[in-house]
């Protein structure tokens, strides 16, 4: 694994622990340095969108990682992914999927929980 996305993992593990509680870091700044980092490693895109999906099936993994970076991204190939994940009867993450889904819609309901997508 290189170290692109050992960081990226270990980013995301700042934001499972943001997400509770057990650091100073509030949990919307773990997503956004997140989301930057993505942004600034554009070449590694496939890479991350293989660890994204891994978090959405993932029982442990906050799914709003991937919600909170959709926003921006819109990535189609995680869009793809989450339609074809989604099963309420099979899965039960079918909710956290339907959420990352909305991420890519005009309105995002979940915007106001973030400031930086407040101003949306």
């Amino acid at each position: 694994m290189n170290e692109v996305i050992k960081q990226f993992d270990i980013l995301c593990d700042v934001a499972a622990a943001a997400f509770g509680e057990e650091l100073e870091i509030s949990y919307e700044t773990s997503l956004l340095n997140i989301l930057e980092f993505v942004k600034r490693n554009p070449e590694y895109k496939e890479d991350f969108i293989e660890r994204f999906k891994l978090i959405l099936m993932s029982g442990g993994s906050p799914f709003e990682v991937v919600a909170f970076c959709m926003r921006e991204l819109q990535w189609y190939e995680i869009k793809e992914f989450v339609i074809s994940k989604m099963n309420p009867s099979e899965d039960p993450r079918s909710e956290a999927l339907r959420s990352t889904l909305t991420a890519y819609d005009e309105f995002w309901p979940d915007a106001d929980l973030y400031r930086y997508y407040g101003a949306d």
